[in-house]
């Protein structure tokens, strides 16, 4: 595969560095990036467990009539000890009377009298969870590192860990530029366009489990820009621009990242849409410079500002990328750029292709719910042919 600047930039956050502080946090850590390696404070589960209802009893008696003894509910401990032609009813999760070794469901029982059973199949299966089944006492559970999900939840909850080591938020601000936006409750006048992006990249922030400062929208002007770049940098520790990050007369983001002592780490970012956006860095403070076009900003942040953002809180992140075939032939003849091109994963779970125009079709992404991935390098691919998508 052609190394292209979009890997180069790839390279570049791996070799950021991890930049938060740690705080503790009540159980409630979804979403959040964990601060310690979770242990198992005891076997799981912790004694032998029936797996369904049924009737405990011995393996070797299964086919004979057995003596329904007691029955045991989930948290109850047998009172009677189980014998030679005997059960016990149990239900779903209770512990298992000692010297058991097998669980028939209820379903394969007949009565033969009262309290009296048999089980109608000879090969049943033992139905028992064994104690340490699903891990075992000091067994590391989850990694530091690891980006909080709902089932990671249910292990916390099931260790006893109620307060948790994660990163600490950032304090993240976001400035929508350019003279040509007004805010989504105006009615534009003619040459004026409402602002999309800063509500995007606050859903994007948003499902991140990020809050983000909206300061709103800046002109296309260097003094006040300048300023209003300082004064956000004071009480943040990313700053968020869209718009301005190209190299059109009135894009003043990069030489003003330069003119305030910022080492810009790239300028290009090499897919498409959204080539131009700088990222730059001075001390702990990150400048994120997005595009002003809506599906460019979506894709840049997707494929470079979140992983950029996780690696800077110390999260060990992969993006979730598929392989689906094609509904169509895709060729171009420039294949300089790796493209993102918003598509639908149907429910065959095939790549269909949509209307898309470019980076301002915003209506495009109405329609899509994934962007497929075409790399460096590739002029073309067939009906038919996999290729990497990644779920929107």
């Amino acid at each position: 595969m052609i190394m292209g600047k979009f890997e180069e930039i790839l390279e570049i956050i791996n070799t950021l560095p991890t930049d938060f502080n740690i705080e503790e946090i009540e159980l409630n850590a979804f979403n959040r990036i964990l601060q310690e390696d979770i242990f198992a404070d005891a076997d799981m589960p912790p004694f032998h467990k029936s797996a369904m209802d049924g009737f405990a009893c011995h393996l070797e008696d299964i086919g004979n009539e057995l003596e329904v003894l007691e029955v045991i509910q989930a948290g109850m401990i047998a009172t009677k000890k189980v014998g030679k032609n005997q059960c016990s009813k149990i239900m779903t999760g209770a512990s298992i009377p000692d010297g058991c070794d097998c669980v028939f469901k209820v379903e394969e029982s007949e009565n033969t009298g009262e309290n009296y059973v048999r089980c109608t199949n000879p090969g049943t299966l033992k139905n028992i969870c064994y104690k340490g089944e699903d891990y075992k006492k000091g067994e590391l559970l989850i990694k530091k590192g690891t980006i909080v999900n709902v089932s990671q939840m249910a292990v916390f909850a099931g260790v006893g860990k109620v307060k948790i080591k994660v990163s600490a938020l950032p304090k993240i601000s976001l400035i929508a530029t350019g003279s040509e936006l007004v805010e989504p409750n105006e009615k534009p006048e003619n040459g004026k366009i409402r602002n999309s992006n800063a509500s995007q990249v606050i859903s994007q922030l948003k499902k991140m489990n990020l809050d983000v400062n909206y300061v709103g929208l800046a002109k296309d002007d260097y003094e006040s820009l300048t300023q209003l770049f300082n004064k956000t940098f004071e009480m943040s520790d990313y700053v968020i621009f869209t718009g301005g990050a190209s190299v059109g007369d009135f894009d003043f983001i990069p030489e003003i990242l330069k003119s305030q002592g910022f080492n810009v780490l790239w300028d290009r970012t090499g897919i498409k849409p959204g080539n131009p956006m700088t990222f730059s860095q001075k001390g702990k403070k990150y400048c994120f410079g997005l595009s002003g076009n809506p599906v460019s900003s979506l894709v840049q942040f997707e494929m470079i500002a979140k992983p950029v953002i996780y690696k800077l809180l110390g999260a060990k992140y992969q993006p979730f990328r598929i392989k689906a075939p094609l509904t169509f032939d895709f060729k171009q003849r420039n294949a300089d750029r790796v493209i993102l091109k918003p598509v639908i994963i149907n429910e065959s779970g095939l790549i269909e292709a949509i209307p898309f125009n470019g980076s301002a079709h915003i209506n495009a992404l109405v329609f899509a719910n994934a962007l497929m991935e075409i790399q460096t390098g590739q002029n073309e691919i067939m009906k038919g042919e996999l290729v990497y998508v990644r779920p929107l």
